[in-house]
């Protein structure tokens, strides 16, 4: 699959699991420091996975901010998925005033599974997408953002919460 970065075309590395797929698990770090599963989220609510090539800039931000305040009513959790470090992420919680789930996909296990590598530069980061995984962890709800560094349709996956 390829998507665009800023117009330049960038390739998608790997095989994106689609609506009716059960979710991949993957290993991932908490902001805790602890390795644990995604599929340990899995269960008794639905989940939006909101994956962000590096929380650090301001789509990405953006991204991040506007989905926890649109699902902040919402019965579902809300994971936040980079290849950014625990402490990015940390800082970046601290200095938004925020306390939000977020995932360390260092490893790279999460980007395998989703098929979602992608190269920026020298810089290997996950394609900005959305998952809605419900409460069998089947995966409902796909959008792979066409254009890196544009933010995804919010309105279209607060569509699919409502449709679950």
């Amino acid at each position: 699959m390829q998507v665009t970065f800023q117009g330049d075309p960038v390739e998608i590395k790997g095989t994106q699991p689609n609506v009716g797929d059960q979710a991949p698990d993957a290993t991932l770090t908490t902001r805790q420091g602890d390795d644990v599963k995604l599929a340990s989220y899995f269960g008794d609510q639905a989940v939006v996975l909101s994956i962000v090539p590096d929380v650090q800039t301001r789509t990405c931000e953006l991204q991040t901010k506007n989905f926890a305040d649109k699902l902040a009513e919402q019965d579902v959790k809300f994971l936040t998925v980079s290849r950014n470090t625990v402490d990015e992420f940390n800082t970046w919680n601290e200095e938004n005033d925020l306390d939000l789930t977020t995932l360390s996909d260092t490893k790279g296990e999460f980007g395998d599974a989703y098929g979602l590598e992608i190269d920026l530069g020298d810089d290997e980061r996950l394609a900005r997408s959305v998952f809605l995984v419900d409460t069998d962890g089947v995966i409902q709800y796909v959008q792979i953002v066409e254009e890196i560094a544009d933010e995804p349709d919010y309105d279209e996956t607060l569509e699919a919460i409502k449709a679950l």
